[in-house]
């Protein structure tokens, strides 16, 4: 079982707790979108993007996520909420997730 801890906000690489789900996704048959292989910078966090659909029956079995990631089939997309780090599946894009505004 691997267990994800919550992301820091303040790392160089908030999105280094998501590496080892990355890494289960593409090592059962999984694959980056042709736009990247990794984390990207986004203007709202980073993300995540692979071709097919995120197998939520693996990761349910494989991992165990902290309260403040949410996960599921209905979004289609992995988001740690502490670092707004996102990995998606073709479901869940970035551009449609609203982030909330920050307060100064």
């Amino acid at each position: 079982m691997i267990d994800i801890a919550p992301g820091n906000p303040d790392a160089l690489y908030p999105y280094e707790n998501l590496l080892p789900v990355v890494e289960l996704l593409i090592a059962n048959g999984n694959r980056f979108t042709a736009a990247g292989d990794g984390f990207q910078r986004q203007p709202h966090g980073w993300v995540c993007e692979l071709e097919l659909p995120l197998d939520f029956d693996l990761l349910t079995r494989e991992v165990t996520f902290p309260p403040i990631i949410k996960a599921g089939p209905q979004g289609d997309g992995v988001l740690d909420m502490g670092t707004w780090c996102l990995i998606s599946g073709p479901g869940e894009r970035a551009s449609r997730i609203v982030m909330p505004k920050q307060v100064e």
